[in-house]
């Protein structure tokens, strides 16, 4: 029965690192191919969570998306302050694993998103 549990624990081991290898890959990809545009930052509420920043930006094809800045941080207050930036890839500008939002005019450090609907929540 210990071999079951050491190759479950294996399993899950490989496929952790099947996924970040894959972030690794899109996120090297947006880098050096992806298309960039400016955005509008504001502080997004949604329920008792805590507030994130989301992105309003318009893509290469005219859609106006609204994304969300999917890690919360200390530092969430001085990024809100800064000019958005945000990288996609045309192909593929519906899906958020393929889109990362950096603050500044040159941003160092680029962060993964969620897209939202604009839509209020049913209750």
């Amino acid at each position: 029965m210990g071999w079951l549990l050491a190759v479950g624990l294996l399993f899950l081991t490989l496929l952790w690192v099947a996924t970040r290898l894959r972030r690794r890959a899109i996120r090297t990809l947006l880098l050096t191919t992806g298309a960039e545009t400016r955005g509008t930052s504001t502080v997004y509420h949604r329920g008792r969570r805590r507030p994130r920043i989301s992105v309003r930006y318009v893509d290469n094809s005219g859609i106006e998306r609204l994304a969300v800045k999917a890690l919360v941080s200390a530092g969430d207050a001085e990024l809100l302050k800064k000019c958005a930036v945000v990288l996609y890839h045309p192909k593929h500008a519906d899906r958020s694993d393929y889109v990362l939002v950096g603050f500044g005019k040159h941003p160092h450090r680029w962060f993964p998103v969620e897209f939202v609907s604009d839509r209020p929540a049913r209750n």
